[in-house]
């Protein structure tokens, strides 16, 4: 319970000072998993045009977590790796893919938007 209200807590400072992903505040390049929320969000309005073009993967979401949630604790431990090594393989494949091929607002790599790299502007100009 702690847990998701220290996350909670974090999400909502990161969404009142306009940071959103920190990964991508503080290096100016999307992390693999940018646009999931927004998809799952979309995703429970039933608009999935919208849900596939934040992030394809959303799709993987729903029967990953009730493979996980309803097998059996022998089953689901031999169940999470296999779940979890083919996510992340289609997480990295779908992440390079986007990242290299598309242009999208949704993923991008702007290394002089993000903090390091101001941070290394103020410094040495």
């Amino acid at each position: 319970m702690a847990i998701c209200v220290c996350i909670i807590a974090v999400y909502v400072v990161f969404y009142l000072t306009g940071i959103g992903c920190p990964i991508k505040y503080v290096t100016g390049v999307s992390c693999a998993g940018c646009g999931m929320t927004r998809a799952c969000l979309s995703a429970l309005t039933l608009d999935f045009s919208a849900a596939f073009y934040y992030h394809p993967l959303w799709i993987l979401m729903p029967p990953a977590i009730f493979l996980l949630a309803f097998l059996k604790l022998k089953k689901r431990k031999t169940a999470f790796g296999a779940v979890l090594v083919s996510c992340a393989v289609a997480l990295v494949a779908v992440y390079l893919y986007r990242l290299l091929f598309t242009n999208s607002d949704v993923v991008v790599f702007d290394i002089k938007n993000g903090a390091v790299w101001r941070l290394i502007e103020y410094v040495f100009t």
